[in-house]
């Protein structure tokens, strides 16, 4: 039984995704073979006499719960499972409560000794070298962000950002990439995020589809029929692909001369299934934002993009949202209740827009003037509305 939806857009599996969310939950349908080679998960929280403590898988599909225990009085736990085909990624912790993660890569006894009144920041594993620098990565994320939410919003902050950022990721890649490609920690490290952002971009930086590749050929090598294996192989090849044609410096100069009627056209079905190209809204000031409305952030979002809707539809401005929802229906019935165009595509992370709109976290949005050009994204934007008025006049 799922936990929840865990599973990010680009299958992040960074400590800010692997948070137990406040929803009933209950022990997986799945028993445990007796005769399957197992792993064991034990240990002792104090302060925990009387919680459930609950044992999770976080496979690429979402997080399953496999397992659950009431504490006594000692705090002491023990979880068997079975041996997972590759190096895998399970939690330990409450509900409503950030866990701890736990890298496992074969039959070995991992122990874990934590207070349960802040478990995720106190857990100490023994026995799993790999569970030590996926927890010393999380923390040095958070100190990462932490400086970053300090930082002063003036005109230099994105390019302090962006270098902060870059030596953060070169620091992680130098220390546990490449030493170490065939190990979890490594695996866990090319899906770190800060603020909701991928740090390692293989679809628009070529060092980075590097990092990408090399753990892909080791888990080849290692795991060639896993999941997981799959999983990275094909984004570093598309990464390789891509950042062989284009790489991110020449992105946005390509997107100053090239018009969406060449590469940067979008044609998906909207709610009635009809197939609505970008391009036939030449003519007007288009918002176009990838985007997922399962993310609890995108309602007060689309509450400020319908105030620009509703203020400058008539003067010329329109919006074309892309939805990469894997549920249809929830996304229909989200998109029902907005003005605008919505479309939405199911081939989810393999779309090739990543590849063409260089999307590396969601949501993203871009604007297009009356020529229906590619003119800004985002983070080059600082008033949004400015910007609109802007277009709105030329």
């Amino acid at each position: 039984m799922t936990i929840s939806n865990c599973k990010s857009f680009i299958l992040t599996l960074s400590a800010t995704v692997l948070s137990l969310l406040a929803v009933s939950c209950g022990k997986s349908t799945d028993t445990v073979a007796d005769n399957t080679p197992k792993f064991t998960i034990k240990g002792t929280l104090s302060n925990a006499e009387g919680k459930v403590l609950y044992l999770a898988n976080t496979a690429l599909e979402g997080t399953v719960i496999l397992d659950s225990v009431k504490l006594e009085s000692d705090g002491n736990f023990e979880f068997k499972w079975n041996r997972p085909e590759t190096f895998d990624f399970y939690i330990i912790g409450f509900k409503n409560d950030t866990p701890a993660l736990i890298a496992i890569d074969s039959t070995e006894t991992v122990n874990v000794i934590a207070d349960a009144a802040n478990l995720s920041k106190s857990y100490v594993v023994e026995n799993s070298p790999a569970s030590e620098d996926i927890k010393e990565m999380s923390e040095l994320v958070t100190a990462l962000e932490e400086q970053i939410s300090g930082m002063k919003p003036d005109k230099s902050y994105l390019s302090k950002k962006a270098a902060l950022i870059e030596e953060f990721k070169e620091n992680i890649a130098r220390q546990y990439v490449v030493p170490a490609p065939d190990k979890a920690s490594a695996y866990f490290a090319l899906w770190l995020t800060c603020k909701n952002e991928a740090i390692f971009k293989p679809l628009s930086n070529r060092q980075d589809s590097k990092y990408f590749a090399g753990v892909a050929t080791s888990m080849k090598r290692l795991f060639p029929n896993a999941v997981r294996t799959k999983h990275v192989c094909n984004v570093a090849e598309r990464g390789l692909a891509a950042t062989r044609t284009i790489s991110a410096d020449k992105f946005d100069a390509l997107m100053e001369k090239t018009t969406t009627e060449n590469i940067f056209e979008v044609e998906l079905p909207n709610r009635e299934g009809d197939s609505i190209k970008l391009s036939s809204m030449k003519g007007k000031v288009v918002l176009l934002d990838f985007t997922v409305f399962g993310n609890s952030k995108i309602k007060m979002r689309n509450i400020d993009f319908r105030e620009l809707y509703d203020k400058y539809n008539k003067k010329g401005f329109d919006i074309y949202q892309v939805s990469y929802d894997e549920r249809e229906h929830f996304w229909q019935q989200e998109a029902l209740a907005l003005p605008w165009t919505c479309v939405r595509d199911s081939r989810g992370g393999t779309s090739p827009y990543f590849t063409t709109f260089n999307l590396q976290s969601l949501p993203t949005f871009f604007l297009l003037n009356k020529e229906n050009d590619v003119v800004l994204r985002d983070v080059q934007i600082t008033d949004l509305e400015k910007e609109i008025e802007k277009l709105l006049k030329e």
